[in-house]
């Protein structure tokens, strides 16, 4: 098997294609069809998930180590038992219409402070290194149980091809189908969910996972860019 190396065009195209699939499927997500975030879900795995001999994106640009991402969430506190949306903000409607649902924070996050996953704090929408992003918890459901940036990710992706023999996908998967009040979002296929979506955080915080890559990548453009140049990628070909 040959291989050559990536010119930093191919690098460069690969990358903004991603995160332009990215930013378009938030734009519609936006314009009130959750049911896009399965598709920021299949986008931002691509990225950042190994995937038996495929390796995340991120680490095939040599970035994994180098880059730092916008945590907009925090951790649930744990002397808080109560359910956590941390990537999310609640909506009240007035009115007839009187009810919650969850929106993502986007841009509109609070400037205070949010716990790190060894109790210090930080300001909101700070940079973290990528396994704390990755993995601290973010959503905690009605039993207590928590969930990452990954697994949500992971779990909802699962409707855009995500491999059945991925051990890590399948947990996410089921860990998620098996919460009483979570899980039911991921294992309905059809459009005719979408208006129960807002009475659950976990489309609704894709969707800020999704914001949250974004400004990352605007913020380090020029790490990624002498990045490239510094590190080209070789890849494998038939």
């Amino acid at each position: 098997m040959a291989v050559r190396t990536q010119t930093r065009a191919e690098l460069a195209t690969l990358l903004d294609d991603l995160v332009n699939r990215i930013k378009s499927a938030g734009e519609r997500f936006d314009q009130g069809k959750p049911l896009e975030a399965r598709e920021l879900a299949g986008h931002i795995r691509v990225l950042f998930h190994h995937r038996g001999e495929s390796h995340a994106l991120i680490t095939r640009l040599g970035l994994r180590d180098r880059l730092s991402w916008v945590d907009t969430a925090g951790v649930p506190n744990p002397t808080t038992p109560s359910s956590a949306a941390c990537l999310t903000l609640m909506k009240i409607g007035t009115g007839s219409q009187c009810r919650g649902e969850y929106v993502p924070k986007l841009g509109l996050y609070p400037p205070a402070p949010i716990r790190t996953r060894h109790g210090g704090h930080i300001d909101r929408g700070s940079r973290i290194p990528l396994d704390h992003w990755w993995t601290n918890p973010v959503v905690r459901d009605a039993d207590g149980i928590e969930y990452s940036r990954k697994q949500l990710v992971l779990a909802v992706a699962n409707g855009q091809g995500a491999a059945q023999d991925d051990p890590e996908t399948a947990a996410a998967y089921d860990a998620l189908v098996e919460s009483r009040s979570l899980g039911w979002v991921v294992a309905g296929e059809t459009a005719s969910a979408a208006g129960e979506l807002e009475r659950n955080p976990v489309m609704a915080s894709v969707r800020q996972i999704g914001y949250e890559v974004v400004q990352s990548i605007r913020e380090q453009r020029d790490v990624i860019d002498a990045a490239t140049v510094e590190r080209p990628i070789q890849r494998a070909v038939s």
